[in-house]
């Protein structure tokens, strides 16, 4: 088993931690980095998106789920796992962090369709 911190792990924002056992890729959160802290840009990344089989998402704040459409255009299609109270906010907070982004309709309506199939 191994755990590669690719943000969060010596700052406070930006949680995004890669859990690879047994051939399988995990990410535990895909967060956005706020202020002087940073992560891993994803082309940097041991994994590719495309290559991740699951990323579970602990909770809805921006820190934690914040680069979540940027996976999903980078080819994630794994499966999303969270709790039933998480699910119903990282849609609006989601929308609401990719206006401040500049990402258009169209990047949001991809991603809502991500999340709609969890």
């Amino acid at each position: 088993m191994q755990l590669i911190h690719l943000g969060g792990e010596k700052t406070v924002t930006g949680s995004c931690h890669l859990l690879r056992a047994r051939g399988v890729n995990i990410l535990v959160d895909c967060g956005t980095c706020q202020g002087r802290d940073t992560a891993v840009a994803m082309d940097r990344w041991p994994v590719r998106p495309a290559d991740m089989d699951f990323l579970f998402l602990t909770h809805a704040h921006i820190d934690h789920i914040g680069r979540v459409p940027e996976l999903i255009q980078k080819g994630f299609q794994g499966e999303i796992i969270t709790t039933h109270p998480t699910r119903a906010l990282v849609i609006p907070m989601l929308t609401d962090a990719m206006g401040f982004a500049h990402m258009g309709p169209d990047a949001v309506d991809r991603m809502a369709a991500r999340i709609d199939d969890l």
